[in-house]
Order: C-alpha cells, then structure tokens, then sequence
C-alpha cells in the first residue's frame, strides 16, 4: 500500500531500520491492546476482532493521507496546534483544525466500514499489530459543528481585537505625525469658543496666522479674537502688528477695549497714536495724568501731556482746556496748604463753617465758592482772591455773581450782595440788575434764610416786568405792599377785593387796600 512504500528505507545504508520478519507496517504500529477492556474502550464492538481492528486502522490511516493529498495546502504534520494526544498518552496523530478537512459525517463512517468489510473477504487470516487509532465515532464527535464552534468564536475575537489594535495604532502614528503640525484655523477657533485648550505656537508663518485671525473675526467671539491677537502681538513685530490692526478696524478695537479692561493706558495710547486716533490717545494720556495720586505729580504730567498729545492743531480747544486746569490746580496748591495751617483754622469764619475737605481737585465753581466763602475781602492780587479768579479765568459776571451770590446768602451778608447787584449809570444814579433770570435770583437770596423786608423789597422793585414782580412778590407774605402796588399800577379792582381776604383785618396793608378801593379815581381809565 501507498502508506507503507511511504515509510520504508530503500536506501541500503537504511535498511537496518527496516524490518524484515515482520510486515512493514509493523514499525508504524502500536504494541497489541492490554486486554479486551482496553479494546473496547477505543474501538466498537464490531471491531473488537484483531484483523478488524487492523483492516479499519489501515483504511483510517488511508484515508487521511488521501484528504492530505486531496485538499494539499498544508502538511497534516507541520501543524503543531493540530496535534492531539491519542488515548495511550504516548503516540500523536496527525489533526488539524481545519473544518473542510476534519468534518467526517454519517457517509464517511459507512464507507469506512464497507472497506473494513472487504478487507476481511481479500484478506481473512492476516494478523498483526494495529495502530491505537480513535473509532470514527471518535473523529466525528471531536470533528464535529459543536466542538469548532468555540474554537471559531475565539479565532474571530483575535481577530477583531488585533484589528482594532491595528487602527489604534495607525491613529497613534498619525498623532504623532501631526503633533506637530498646525490645526485648521475653523478647527482651532472652534476649539476656542468651547473653551479646550489649543496651542497658537503651531501657526508659524504670516499667511497661516492671518488666516487663524480671519477665522476668529468670522466667528463674531470677543474671547476668540481677543486670543489670537494678543498671539499675533507676541510673534509679530511691532510695525507688522500696527499693519495688522490697520487692515482690520474690527480687531483693532477688540484689542483696544481689552486693554481698557486690563487698564494698561500706556500701551492703550501708544496703540491709539500709531493707529493716528491721536485725539482719543490724548484723552487717555490726560486721563492718566489725572490718575496721579499727589497733586504735584499730577500738574508735572498734565504739563507733559500738553506738550505731548495736545500739540496736533485740531486740539487747540481741548489744549486750551488742559491749560487752565494747571493753571487751576497751581491756585488750589497754595490756597489749601495756607488754609490748613491752625491759626487760619481757628478763625471766626472757619469756626461757624468748619472745612470739610481740601480743593485741590475742585472745580472752578466750587474753587471761586471756597474762595467767595472764605475769602471774599481779600484783595484782588491775592491768590485766594475771588476777583482774582475771575481775571485769571475770564469768569463773565453771570458766573461770577451766581457763585457770589450763592456764598453770600449763606453768610448773610446782604450789603455785599446789594452792592454786587448794583450798577453804577455814566450819567449819575444806581440800579439794581440781575445778569440771570430773577427767579433764580430769589431762590438763591432764599436758600439758607430770608432777606430783611426793605432789602427784598428793593430787589422785588427793581423787577422790570410788572406781572413777574407781582407773581415773585406774592411768594413771600412780607412784600404784600408790592403785590398792592403792581395792582393798583393795573387798575385791578377784582384783584385787590381778593387779595384783601389774605391780609390781617386790622392791619397796615389791609387799611392801604381799603383806602385805595374808597378812592374810586385810582381806578378811572
């Protein structure tokens, strides 16, 4: 047979291992079975006869070299994951595990036992030694659906698993690759506006970074755009980010804004003049020597900052303004630290109004209110001067004598007032005016007490119109022979028959109004 030629030496120097007493297919049996026990554990009862046995070993044996030949791809011995131990323990048959080549069925049994069978008619007295093969029944429960199932299962767990390994790695490698390399601009803003940490520093060239801050300006997010211009501003150069902020007026005032936030003024003016906004970087450079804390420190900087950012021709007004407020703060200098010192204190004006707060600071109209409060009768070459102030700051007598009055009335100084409002004709004689509404006049002589009666009736008299006295006079019940007067001044008969219910009865004005009704020519026409 084809198996024994295949294990027989023909070279002369091998054949001692061939025997010679014996059939060749001794050397590839196994010792007879122990006892008839052992025979019936390996092989069904039909088998249980020697030359059964032998004949079914051979087929076996057969017919696996033929399913080798047959399906040929790989050697039945060279897998040793297919190589199952025998029931002795001692030989190994050739398996594998492979499904096509292991799948014995119901017909290949029955064709075992038909060559079983015509082996025992050709050959009916041969013994010998039969290899411990496994029954059919054995091949076929261990080659069976059930017993590769699991076996499949695991295969395809592997592999899935080695294929998910595959492409994690493959997106490892291609992090890795790209750790380096600059995200796209939407992706990274993105990114931004969500909050995740980015890296900026990846974004190397201009037309890249250009492209990052278009995208942030897309995306209408003050945190984005503030982002990648504050970036801009650390790689880029001082001349190439002032290019930048020019051709982008939007960024330029996001970056302008956050650094009002972050109240860096220095840079916020610098910004503002290289852009040529020069009067905002003004403002802001006088808003900076404002900040200063002591007020010489602050006079030097206003002093620089005119110089400086008020020069252009266009600030001349605004430059003038600056002007006066040094010339302002270097009167209020030496105006607070006179008044400070304790004889000055303990004078009688600041004992009945004591001082609240220093000037220095002030405005104009509380500086000349301080000053009118304190300091009235000092002469007009005085730094606490009223008049001085006046001259200094071009004061026109309608601020002056509003503020005037105003500090007066609080003091009481009547005559002072008078005289303030009194105008002196080319011609001879005096005239009480009012640069302002006398309304306005009234509130301000009323504010803190009442005028003395014949003081306020000479302002009330010195009302040009009629029906504006008569309305004023009638606020105060002191000045009821004004009221009178403007009355009979219209021929208002009716007007006086009511105006008589409001006086005393017995009193001096309620007599006048009497004796002017029973005079019937006061009101001829």
């Amino acid at each position: 047979m084809a198996a024994h030629k295949k294990f027989n030496f023909d070279d002369p120097e091998d054949s001692y291992w061939n025997t010679s007493g014996t059939s060749t297919s001794e050397f590839f049996e196994d010792p007879p079975l122990a006892s008839n026990a052992v025979r019936s554990s390996f092989f069904p009862e039909e088998f249980l006869n020697v030359e059964q046995l032998e004949a079914a070993a051979r087929a076996a044996l057969e017919d696996l070299f033929e399913s080798q030949v047959r399906f040929g791809a790989d050697d039945l011995s060279s897998n040793a994951d297919s190589e199952l131990p025998t029931d002795d323990g001692n030989n190994l048959l050739p398996y594998t595990a492979d499904v096509g080549r292991l799948s014995l069925n119901a017909d290949r049994r029955s064709r075992v036992e038909e060559k079983v069978a015509a082996e025992k008619c050709a050959k009916p007295h041969e013994t010998g030694v039969v290899f411990p093969v496994k029954s059919a029944a054995s091949i076929i429960s261990e080659g069976s659906v059930g017993s590769f199932s699991n076996e499949l299962v695991s295969q395809a767990d592997y592999a899935r698993l080695k294929s998910e390994h595959r492409r994690l790695q493959r997106y490892l490698e291609q992090l890795k690759r790209e750790r380096y390399t600059a995200a796209d601009p939407e992706v990274t803003v993105r990114r931004l506006r969500n909050g995740e940490p980015v890296t900026l520093d990846l974004y190397r060239s201009k037309k890249e970074k250009l492209e990052l801050l278009s995208s942030a300006l897309d995306s209408l997010d003050g945190n984005a755009i503030n982002a990648v211009i504050l970036f801009l501003k650390r790689t880029f150069s001082e001349s190439l980010f002032r290019e930048v902020l020019l051709e982008n007026v939007v960024a330029a005032d996001h970056y302008l804004s956050l650094l009002k936030q972050l109240n860096d003024y220095s840079t916020l003016a610098m910004t503002l003049s290289a852009l040529g906004r020069h009067e905002e970087a003004s403002m802001v450079e006088f808003s900076m020597a404002c900040r200063q804390h002591t007020p010489e420190q602050k006079v030097q900087r206003l002093k620089k900052c005119l110089i400086s950012s008020f020069s252009s021709a266009s600030l001349n007004s605004e430059a003038k303004i600056v002007n006066e407020y040094i010339d302002l703060l270097e009167r209020q200098i030496p105006i607070d630290a006179a008044d400070n010192n304790d004889t000055v204190l303990a004078s009688s004006i600041f004992t009945r109004f004591p001082k609240t707060k220093s000037i220095v600071g002030e405005t104009l109209r509380n500086t000349l209110h301080y000053c009118c409060l304190y300091h009235y009768d000092l002469p007009v070459n005085a730094f606490a001067s009223p008049l001085s102030i006046k001259e200094l700051f071009h004061l026109n007598d309608r601020e002056f004598i509003w503020t005037a009055v105003s500090a007066l009335s609080r003091l009481a100084r009547w005559a002072d007032i008078e005289q303030l409002l009194t105008s002196r004709k080319l011609l001879g004689g005096n005239k009480i005016f009012c640069p302002f509404a006398w309304r306005y006049l009234f509130q301000l002589l009323t504010a803190y007490e009442t005028p003395p009666k014949e003081l306020l009736c000479r302002f009330l008299r010195a009302v040009p119109d009629i029906d504006e006295r008569k309305k004023l006079a009638g606020l105060y019940p002191e000045t009821a022979d004004v009221v009178i007067e403007c009355m009979i001044t219209q021929k208002d008969r009716l007007g006086l028959g009511s105006f008589i219910s409001k006086l005393a009865p017995h009193g001096s004005d309620a007599q006048k109004v009497q004796g002017v009704l029973k005079d019937t020519v006061c009101f001829d026409l």
